[in-house]
């Protein structure tokens, strides 16, 4: 029964969201293009399950979140969707290794192998979603239906580091720069690993 219907009916309203995670980048792009700033709303920096309680009971206007949060309000009719997200950002998730554990040549091998297992796993996991979404469930104490939504239009792959993920994540890191939550600038670039390569199939 909310009044609001688009994003630009955001202004003046509050937006519940974890500082700095993908639902403020969400949120910040989402007013940009509505033509708002980030001052043109009070912010509630709030874990996921705060914020959900949050919306639901009226203490914040709109909530920021993200798979499977995002499905679970879904598949319960808690909220209604302004904004779904979809080409607001790269979507992009990174393994980090140590530099020691990289110039390692037995714990980089071991690297090597955990890789292609997530990425077998991951190719498994998208051509049995019902089953997969059902263990998914237990694990996050989410019901069924909401993981499966999650999981099903992730469309999740792995792939190893090319120019284009780089300069994505430069953009990212800018944009972050440019509200104030990364203080300096920075060159995302030497923080990546081309060393590890990702099989196909199997």
């Amino acid at each position: 029964d909310s009044p609001i219907k688009t994003a630009a009916d955001l202004k003046g309203k509050s937006i519940a969201t974890g500082r700095g995670s993908i639902g403020h980048f969400q949120a910040l792009k989402t007013l940009e293009q509505a033509g708002l700033s980030d001052k043109d709303v009070s912010w509630r920096f709030l874990q996921p399950a705060d914020a959900r309680i949050a919306l639901s009971n009226g203490a914040v206007d709109a909530w920021a979140t993200w798979d499977p949060y995002t499905a679970l309000a879904e598949v319960t009719q808690s909220g209604r969707i302004l904004v779904n997200g979809v080409g607001l950002s790269t979507g992009n998730s990174f393994l980090a290794a140590t530099d020691a554990a990289i110039n390692d040549r037995e714990k980089r091998a071991a690297l090597q192998d955990y890789v292609n297992r997530l990425a077998a796993a991951d190719r498994w996991a998208n051509s049995h979603v019902a089953d997969y979404a059902q263990t998914l469930a237990k694990i996050i104490g989410f019901p069924p239906a909401a993981a499966e939504k999650a999981f099903s239009r992730r469309q999740s792959h792995w792939q190893s580091i090319d120019d284009q993920t780089v300069r994505q994540q430069q953009e990212t890191a800018d944009f972050y720069q440019k509200y104030g939550l990364i203080q300096r600038p920075l060159e995302v670039k030497p923080t990546f690993y081309r060393g590890l390569a990702v099989a196909q199939g199997g």
